[in-house]
């Protein structure tokens, strides 16, 4: 991660990522700023979430959300949501006040006003979204929901994202993570890949193509990422069935723990 030293920063780069703005301005920060964000930053699961391509334009924050799972964040909510407002391809009836936000791609998104409002109010405004380049300051500026007959739902914040300036988006933080980019992480990466087949998902129930990429670290935190960038197209030779985000951590002795994870299921597993 790159700091630049500036004497004035306009307070709206902090909170926007529009297009419009030069790559310089869109991920300024003060370098005292970014030093005290290095020094003070403390690991928490609970901040950080998956970031996925879902359109041609559309990239969002996905939270997977299940019937009877409490375990998932927002299940319960949107569970509450679901049947006190008797969603219509339930039940047979008309759309209404839903309507399809995208089905052009592999899943049918879904924009209701009531729901964007509830939801809406469960995360934050603004986030901290990480690329495979670099990173910008986001805004959710949309959000819509996945349903099917699989319970395979999940709930999308789509962020006002530039691909130009980060690369392709792969998590959100409430927080600042000081990540550095750049470095070789050859021998990192197969360590990980060694100790992560054991149990990823993809390897168990899906085409067993799993490789991690290790993007970034910061100390010896190392996050990766699994994704071809092209399961969100129909009819697309994507390779990915279970694409994830995951933060490993790597000890003095070499010992690797899996600290968090985030992967979207296109294979429907409640189904199989």
């Amino acid at each position: 991660m790159k700091n630049y030293l500036v004497i004035v920063v306009i307070a709206s780069i902090l909170f926007s990522c529009k297009k419009e703005k030069p790559v310089s301005q869109s991920i300024v920060k003060n370098k005292k700023d970014s030093v005290k964000a290095k020094e003070n930053y403390t690991f928490d699961a609970n901040s950080i979430f998956g970031v996925y391509q879902l359109t041609d334009k559309d990239f969002a924050i996905c939270i997977p959300v299940q019937f009877d799972n409490e375990n998932l964040p927002l299940s319960k909510e949107y569970q509450d949501f679901i049947t006190r407002d008797s969603l219509p391809w339930i039940y047979g009836k008309e759309m209404k006040n839903y309507k399809y936000y995208d089905t052009l791609f592999v899943d049918k998104l879904i924009y209701n006003k009531k729901f964007e409002d509830v939801f809406k109010k469960k995360i934050k405004e603004s986030f901290f979204t990480y690329g495979t380049k670099s990173y910008q300051i986001c805004k959710v500026k949309r959000v819509v929901f996945q349903s099917n007959e699989c319970e395979n739902d999940y709930i999308a914040y789509i962020l006002n994202v530039d691909k130009n300036i980060i690369g392709n988006p792969l998590i959100a933080s409430e927080k600042e993570i000081p990540l550095d980019y750049g470095k070789d992480y050859i021998e990192v990466n197969e360590k990980i890949k060694n100790f992560a087949s054991k149990k990823n998902t993809e390897m168990i129930h899906g085409n067993r193509k799993y490789n991690p990429i290790v993007f970034s670290n910061y100390k010896n935190l190392y996050f990766t990422f699994y994704d071809d960038f092209k399961w969100y197209k129909k009819n697309s030779d994507s390779y990915c069935q279970f694409p994830e985000r995951a933060i490993f951590e790597i000890s003095e002795k070499g010992k690797i723990k899996y600290l968090w994870n985030s992967e979207m299921d296109l294979l429907g597993l409640p189904c199989l």
